[in-house]
């Protein structure tokens, strides 16, 4: 049915009033001599207000988008003040030289928005934007907040050493900024081993449902940051600390995606961040750079959007009897030997996960997630070998790494188990390939997935001979 839509036509002459419908399902059009403008709505009757003197027109869509909570739909008004007009909206602003189309986005339009009468008329309507993560197009974005100051009390980049720091992760407020849109947000830093390695910290987000509503962020409520977490080089335990790591960390969820597993909505984005710690309160205050980063849904929202919750970190740990599906934590088990990826831990009780989120279904069942593969070979390029030196030295680092783990998980599971894990990513090695060769990513970095699949799919072909 598409986006709901309100729309507002802005004339140079008068009409008399009048609502006139030529079907059940036609627009109500609504002329108003004073404001000289025309409201259109499509399904229903717009409310109208006369205040002191300057009529202001205003409707709203019928019924918002739903996910666990109502979304509001877009809204639109208009207000004339002598010769000026001002428009202001909710949702994108959309214009078209009539009702018919066609209707172009109005680049950059914020609230109030002044048109420029330079044609006899223009017809203007706000709709709902498209989702943040509907496009796979990197998008800018300009984050505002005391980071510096909060990095300061998290210790970000700083190691444990023999006495570990009191790594303070709260809250605090910041302001988010994209084309067309602006608007307050909380976030926080992140992370367990990276802030160790990381002076510029993996981040989280959150956007208020006030403040969401007809915005991009409509249904992304709480939102994770993969930084670039520092300016090159690695750091002690393989981390790849530069930009073009959080692109390829978006395409492992894109290839877990591709496999069939819940996975968070990711996008790659380019971040200009302003930090705004008072300079007299940190030597490192006041900065501003813009970088690489990947985005990508908090898990409460993968919960909700399955109808269920999200466990917390005390919860996790809490875990003796997860009663894990044994095909599903097989099959995680294949996607991290994809990746090259050491930085988990899985098991069907629940017991010392690790980089893995747990969803509570509606009907009480626990869904394992993967979640965090800034460490995986894949990312990093660095492959680390789990197994003893004599297995197979005459293979390179990945396809040695690949069939090593695929032999253990063979050892331990019943065999008709791991031939359904086989299968379920046996058809699946063409899609990762093209997802590889389209996605926007450094060379070597292309180059390196590439070798993991093959080194992969190398790897299961051995085992099961």
């Amino acid at each position: 049915m598409g986006n709901p839509t309100t729309a507002v036509l802005v004339r140079g002459t008068h009409s008399r009033n009048s609502i006139q419908r030529e079907r059940s399902d036609a627009p109500f059009v609504l002329p108003v001599r004073i404001a000289q403008a025309f409201i259109m709505v499509a399904g229903m009757l717009p409310a109208f207000a006369n205040v002191a003197g300057d009529l202001m027109i205003t409707s709203a869509s019928a019924a918002g988008q739903q996910t666990n909570e109502l979304i509001a739909g877009p809204t639109i008004s208009i207000l004339r003040n002598d010769t000026n007009m001002a428009i202001t909206f909710k949702g994108t602003l959309q214009s078209a030289a009539a009702v018919t189309g066609p209707w172009n986005d109005v680049p950059n339009a914020t609230a109030p928005y002044q048109p420029v009468p330079v044609e006899l008329q223009r017809f203007y309507r706000a709709r709902t934007p498209d989702s943040i993560f509907a496009s796979t197009s990197v998008v800018a974005l300009t984050l505002t907040a005391p980071f510096q100051n909060y990095f300061d009390l998290a210790y970000a980049g700083l190691p444990d050493g023999i006495f570990p720091p009191v790594r303070e992760k709260p809250y605090f407020d910041g302001s988010l900024q994209m084309a067309g849109f602006a608007f307050p947000i909380s976030l926080r830093v992140r992370g367990n081993s990276s802030l160790q390695e990381c002076p510029f910290p993996k981040l989280k987000f959150k956007v208020s449902r006030e403040q969401r509503e007809g915005t991009p962020f409509f249904d992304a409520r709480e939102v994770k940051i993969g930084t670039h977490c520092a300016e090159g080089g690695r750091g002690t335990i393989g981390r790849l600390r530069e930009q073009i790591a959080t692109f390829r960390e978006a395409l492992a969820y894109e290839t877990m995606g591709i496999l069939g597993f819940v996975t968070p909505r990711v996008r790659r984005a380019r971040i200009d961040y302003h930090d705004t710690t008072p300079t007299n309160t940190s030597p490192m205050a006041g900065w501003q750079l813009i970088r690489d980063a990947l985005i990508l849904d908090d898990v409460e929202v993968v919960a909700e959007r399955m109808g269920g919750r999200a466990l917390d970190d005390e919860e996790v740990a809490a875990l003796t009897n997860a009663n894990f599906n044994v095909q599903l934590i097989t099959d995680l088990q294949f996607l991290h030997a994809l990746l090259g990826n050491w930085d988990y831990k899985l098991s069907t009780n629940g017991v010392a996960l690790w980089n893995t989120e747990v969803i509570e279904l509606a009907n009480g069942d626990l869904l394992p997630m993967a979640s965090d593969f800034d460490l995986a070979s894949w990312v990093t390029g660095l492959v680390r070998f789990m197994g003893p030196q004599s297995y197979h030295p005459e293979l390179p680092d990945a396809d040695r790494q690949a069939r090593y783990e695929l032999e253990q998980i063979k050892q331990r599971v019943n065999p008709a188990i791991f031939t359904a894990a086989r299968e379920r990513f046996a058809t699946k090695r063409s899609a990762i390939e093209s997802q590889i060769g389209a996605s926007l990513l450094d060379e070597p970095g292309r180059s390196n997935c590439l070798r993991h699949v093959t080194a992969f799919y190398d790897a299961v072909n051995a085992v099961t001979r």
